[in-house]
């Protein structure tokens, strides 16, 4: 047998060392040079996006250096702008002592035309706007409740009514249509009423000097008029159009037996709520007409009031128009409106020649019956209002 060669085991003190070269100093400086210029390169990280400039609202710009009336911010703090326009801007204010939560209007007093002002017998000279609401109740106008002014300003307190429908609320739990039924979640619908900021407003004195108005100012509330329910819902199934619609045609007929015409009909100018009640707002091309004094004769006005897409043929040809045909106009545009979710007619033209885009969903025949009625080219042949609230779509079960 062959010998072998056994094992040679290390030993504690016989591991062998591995043999390292020795680094001067020279060589470490260097090292620590190549180190700190690698990290000097590394590549930076890409700089924030440039967030917008929020711009501030219209309220908030005509109210920063504006004194408002003291009887007005002792008893109203505000909060945020819920619109605006050519002849002012409305804003929402809570009640100190109530917490009830009110709109306010906010009219520049020079752009009022001189021909829009009316007499008042308990205030005085007012625009036609505050008149008509001051004097109307009915369950679909919105309600008259405070007046102020001052040498800049008109206020209009109303009374504030809808539910935000905009779909970029985050809050909004609103119902939705499916198959034709409503559905409303088990969780309580996003209110306007009374908002966090709100709330925090009223711990304020009413005795305080109020030297900057409240970060809330600054803010744009999303919309509660018929407008966004449209867009948020697309269109209506026949029987909620019906019930939307009848509450309009019912306050223009009380409207109609005062001799007041509203002469603005149009989506943005109806505010309506989760239950789809719907309220008229601004009354600001509003008129009264002579038989309101028990005269007969026929008023033709020349100028226009309104929207260009709810404007009948009549005042798209510059005619001498009736305000009463007209505004039947417009709610056959507003019905079209809300049973197909979009205007009928794209352009004047169609308007004028009377000739509105086909439907792309079915309704009944009354209905049709109803809306071809409405957008009669001939004013003469157009439905009274009251005409229009009996006829038998109305009545159908």
């Amino acid at each position: 047998m062959s010998s072998t060669t056994p094992i040679q085991l290390y030993g504690p003190q016989t591991v062998p060392k591995p043999t390292l070269s020795p680094i001067s100093i020279q060589q470490a400086q260097q090292q620590q040079q190549q180190q700190n210029h690698q990290q000097q390169f590394i590549p930076p990280s890409p700089p924030a996006t440039p967030q917008p400039k929020q711009e501030p609202t219209v309220a908030a710009r005509s109210l920063m250096h504006h004194h408002l009336h003291p009887e007005f911010i002792g008893k109203y703090s505000l909060g945020e702008e819920l619109g605006s326009g050519g002849f002012g801007f409305v804003v929402s204010a809570t009640d100190r002592c109530t917490g009830v939560e009110r709109a306010v209007k906010f009219i520049f007093r020079h752009k009022v035309p001189s021909h829009a002002w009316v007499r008042d017998p308990e205030i005085g000279p007012v625009p036609m706007e505050v008149y008509v609401l001051k004097h109307v109740r009915h369950d679909n106008i919105v309600n008259f409740v405070d007046f102020y002014q001052d040498d800049t300003f008109l206020y209009l307190v109303m009374e504030l009514h809808g539910t935000q429908w905009s779909s970029n609320n985050n809050n909004n739990h609103g119902p939705v249509i499916n198959n034709n039924t409503i559905e409303t979640p088990s969780s309580p619908p996003h209110s306007p009423a009374l908002s966090q900021a709100s709330e925090e407003s009223l711990m304020s004195s009413p005795g305080t000097p109020i030297d900057e108005y409240p970060p809330q100012l600054y803010q744009r509330r999303t919309s509660c008029d018929l407008f966004e329910c449209i867009e948020r819902h697309h269109n209506f199934n026949e029987d909620l159009a019906k019930k939307i619609f009848r509450q309009i045609c019912e306050c223009i007929g009380y409207l109609d037996t005062l001799g007041i015409c509203h002469r603005d009909i149009k989506d943005e100018n109806i505010v309506i709520d989760d239950q789809y009640r719907v309220k008229l707002i601004d009354f600001g091309s509003a008129v009264i007409l002579p038989r309101h004094d028990g005269q007969q004769k026929t008023c033709y006005f020349g100028k226009f009031f309104g929207t260009v897409s709810f404007a009948s043929p009549e005042i798209l040809m510059c005619k001498p128009y009736r305000a009463e045909p007209a505004e039947i106009w417009a709610l056959g545009v507003l019905l079209y409106t809300i049973l197909f979710g979009e205007v009928p007619f794209t352009s004047p033209n169609m308007a004028i020649a009377g000739r509105f885009a086909t439907p792309k969903i079915p309704v009944s025949y009354k209905c049709m019956h109803l809306l071809t009625f409405l957008l009669q080219r001939n004013p003469e042949k157009r439905p009274s209002i009251h005409q229009v609230l009996t006829h038998p779509w109305f009545h159908e079960n």
